[in-house]
């Protein structure tokens, strides 16, 4: 089949799709700059959470490269990302394999190189090393932080999934729920089988192996490739515990991005007859399958600097009402599209199927979406997001849709509000885990504002867990922040005396408040449904304006709260998961049938 290639963005990348594992894989594609080098670069990512915290230094290091004149393609691997298929799918290792594979042969005929090189982060870099060692003729390879066994990666994360509570664990034996990802028993058994060390011919001509720098140390991976002929390099350089921090916190160190271009360019010097850079990537939008669910990238946006992907049935007519509805999914702090866990593609696929329209895309600044000029501090609570959402809205209303829900997780939760507070064209809106509705610049210092900074419990976690004999042990042992905690519990009672007292005095609030808000936005006939984790601190935020259980909207017809049990902020285990898309359905289903 074609790989198809997609308009370009601002900076030049432009969105693929190209078939691996007998499916589509998703990707960029960043042409070289002028004057263009003869060899390519493949980025490999990190698999799992790592991937997602990795996300923005992949993207700043593509840019580095193509302007330092390589043609590069970072992607998705087969079952992650935006690309086909799960987590529960068989023979993942394989597939992540054939992925790379299918990878540098778009590299190779998109931007019209020869020869190829590889990057990797941690099992990105195992992986890259691997496929080195079966293609051959691998130029140069860098491999940053590499787990020198995928069998020390999956001790990893049955130590992470050990954390988890046994009503969260999957049913399945031998299966493991490690940091919003599963990973069937037949995925770890296939990881034992990958061994940087075991690699007894060159994998490439060059080889540059960065360190940790939370963890330093050269380990045995550089003297055993010098062993075996490889020219091997190596650094260890500020940037990798900064990249692999929560997304919200991670920061790309420009530094190491500099030297990883810098190696890369000495070992590859520009040809001695400079020559344009060509690229054979096909002008037009382009879409791909995923179980007869269309997906189209698309750049939108007065300057086209925003990006996102529409999920739509492929089986129902253009002229189907349902398609007129669209459900939009707004970014999790700086989680890019894809949603924590992966949990966005598969609520967007989930409601196509069901004949919706969804759209999952980047905010300026975040993920695949350029910042723009004339942008505030990029926090993550900025009504500047708001005209991002309108420009979304604004690209819907052109494809025919009439009808849009506001979907967010936390932030995400926010800019929905302050998005539907403005503009009449919201239907509804879907709130998840929101920790603040509404930010007020210069009052940090404010009761929710501050105290909402730092993630604890809710309220109703921690008078439970006082009947816990276990509790007191682990006080005596100092493995609870008492103090943490009690600031937060104070925040929540200083907060209700304080409205009380107002009340019993009379006194009008200076401004409409957060419930007002949404009364108002009610009458309108905007809905709204609060989906949140029963233990999570923003419960306690959510019960403050809206009442326990919403309480103090009871009987509103457009409006609704609903709880989830034993689950986290941002859902990621897979019945968690479930339980928010079946109730998003339900509600969907309701709504849309009572208006149509």
């Amino acid at each position: 089949m074609t790989a198809f290639s997609a308009p370009e963005v601002a900076t030049g990348a432009v969105p693929i799709a190209f078939m691996a594992a007998g499916a589509w894989c998703f990707g960029w594609f960043h042409p070289a700059r002028l004057p263009a080098r003869k060899v390519g670069v493949v980025l490999c990512s990190p698999i799992g959470y790592e991937a997602i915290c990795a996300h923005q230094t992949y993207t700043q290091l593509a840019d580095a490269l193509a302007e330092a004149g390589f043609a590069v393609v970072r992607f998705d691997y087969h079952g992650t990302g935006d690309s086909s298929g799960g987590d529960a799918d068989p023979d993942r290792v394989r597939a992540w394999m054939d992925s790379i594979t299918s990878a540098i042969n778009e590299l190779k005929r998109l931007g019209d190189v020869s020869h190829v090189a590889l990057f990797g982060v941690r099992l990105g870099a195992t992986l890259a090393a691997h496929a080195a060692s079966q293609l051959g003729g691998i130029e140069s390879l860098v491999m940053w932080a590499p787990c020198i066994t995928g069998r020390s990666f999956a001790r990893e994360l049955r130590a992470a999934s050990g954390n988890r509570p046994m009503s969260a664990r999957p049913a399945a034996p031998g299966d493991i729920e490690a940091l919003g990802y599963l990973y069937t028993a037949q995925t770890l058994q296939d990881l034992q089988a990958l061994d940087c060390q075991c690699l007894d011919r060159p994998l490439a001509q060059r080889v540059l192996i960065l360190g940790r720098d939370d963890m330093p140390g050269e380990g045995p991976l550089p003297a055993k490739y010098r062993e075996i002929g490889m020219d091997t390099s190596y650094a260890v350089m500020r940037g990798y515990s900064g990249m692999m921090t929560e997304p919200h916190e991670a920061v790309p160190e420009p530094a190491t991005l500099n030297l990883i271009t810098d190696w890369l360019s000495a070992v590859h010097p520009l040809p001695d007859t400079l020559q344009e850079a060509t690229s054979t990537a096909a002008p037009g939008p382009i879409d791909y399958l995923v179980d007869g669910i269309r997906e189209t990238p698309q750049l939108f946006g007065l300057d086209r600097s925003l990006f996102g992907i529409l999920s739509e049935s492929a089986e129902l007519k253009s002229s189907d009402s349902r398609l007129e509805t669209a459900i939009l999914m707004l970014n999790v702090g700086r989680n890019h599209h894809i949603g924590p866990n992966r949990m966005y593609v598969k609520t967007a696929r989930s409601l196509a199927a069901s004949g919706y329209r969804t759209f999952r895309f980047d905010l300026a600044g975040i993920g695949d979406s350029r910042p723009r000029a004339g942008l505030s501090s990029g926090g993550i609570y900025s009504k500047d997001s708001i005209a991002d959402v309108q420009a979304a809205i604004d690209s819907l209303v052109a494809q025919g849709c009439k009808k849009f829900y506001l979907m967010g997780i936390c932030s995400g939760s926010y800019v929905a509000f302050q998005t539907a507070l403005v503009d009449p064209r919201v239907t509804g809106q879907i709130l998840m885990n929101s920790r603040l509705l509404e930010w007020h610049d210069g009052k940090a210092g404010g009761t929710w504002q501050s105290s909402m900074q730092m993630y604890y419990k809710s309220s109703d976690f921690y008078r439970r867990a006082l009947l816990r004999p276990d509790l007191y042990r682990r006080i005596l042992r100092g493995e609870v922040d008492v103090n943490g905690i009690a600031r937060r519990l104070r925040t929540v009672f200083k907060a209700r005396l304080a409205r009380a007292f107002n009340r019993f005095l009379h006194r009008t609030p200076a401004e409409e408040g957060v419930l007002d808000k949404v009364k108002n936005l009610s009458a309108r006939g905007t809905d709204t449904v609060l989906i949140m984790s029963a233990d999570d601190d923003g419960r306690d935020y959510v019960e403050f304006q809206f009442g326990r259980l919403g309480s103090r909207m009871q009987g509103n017809p457009n409006f609704r709260m609903v709880l989830v049990e034993e689950s986290d902020h941002t859902f990621s285990d897979s019945e968690s998961q479930r339980f928010v898309i079946d109730t998003v359905q339900e509600h969907l289903k309701k709504r849309v049938s009572k208006m149509g």
